[in-house]
């Protein structure tokens, strides 16, 4: 049975990547995330079959479930979309340590053990994304722990690729900036933000069309919108000008 699994996929940029998935002829698509009645919501608008695991990605017990359920259902994945995380906006000393503690957890290790628990299930062709940020190019006031979590997805992204690179399963890295979903709601949620931080927002559409042909090309990394474009390169280059923009555009 070929499917893809794709994580946090019960609204924003997941549900845009199952809606893309939709058109691929697969034989069923997995769909995770904590909300059982948003998960169903997204199932019955695609046309594929789905199996939806109800799971908390950011504790032991949700990650085991879906390996238990990878492990027992044996699937050929052919997409592995890993899109489950969050952010936070806040001096990272005032963020309560849970909140952190649950960013970390999904950001990195839920991340790392579900791609891990998939490999095995992967053969030529088939296609890992891995959604990182623009904020992993550069560190970011008051997004620290966030940033910081994305700086290691990109190392990981890198290193796993040439782990792969003899198998014939591609990863792609998928670092866009602000886009057009709930996740800047949960992200600022009471924290009072300058709005021109999301000047340059991108939408969910486009991100997840750029995503995908680049990964179906075997692509090593998807940066969405020109800005994060040229914010990237400047933390490539200039990363001390890189830090002083993202410290301006928190200024009122």
């Amino acid at each position: 049975m070929n499917i893809a699994l794709v994580t946090g996929a019960s609204s924003g940029l997941g549900e845009e990547f199952c809606h893309s998935l939709d058109a691929k002829g697969l034989d069923c698509i997995w769909m995770v995330a904590r909300r059982a009645e948003a998960l169903k919501r997204v199932a019955d608008s695609l046309k594929t079959p789905t199996k939806i695991i109800i799971a908390d990605l950011s504790t032991k017990e949700g990650v085991g479930k879906v390996i238990d359920e990878l492990n027992e259902g044996s699937p050929s994945i052919r997409y592995l979309i890993n899109n489950a995380g969050f952010g936070l906006f806040g001096s990272s000393w005032k963020i309560p340590r849970q909140k952190t503690e649950e960013m970390i957890s999904l950001n990195v290790t839920a991340l790392v053990s579900i791609t891990s628990a998939c490999i095995p299930h992967m053969s030529s062709g088939s296609k890992i994304i891995e959604i990182c940020s623009e904020s992993a190019y550069v560190p970011l006031k008051d997004l620290a722990v966030y940033s910081s979590t994305k700086a290691f997805v990109r190392h990981y992204c890198d290193a796993l690729r040439e782990e792969l690179k003899d198998t014939g399963i591609t990863v792609t890295e998928v670092s866009p900036g602000w886009i057009r979903t709930d996740f800047i709601d949960i992200c600022v949620n009471d924290k009072d933000v300058p709005k021109k931080v999301f000047n340059h927002t991108v939408s969910r559409e486009d991100v997840v069309c750029d995503a995908m042909r680049v990964a179906d090309k075997g692509g090593k990394r998807s940066t969405c919108g020109l800005y994060t474009r040229i914010q990237i390169a400047l933390s490539n280059h200039f990363r001390g000008l890189a830090i002083r923009v993202w410290n301006g555009s928190l200024k009122r």
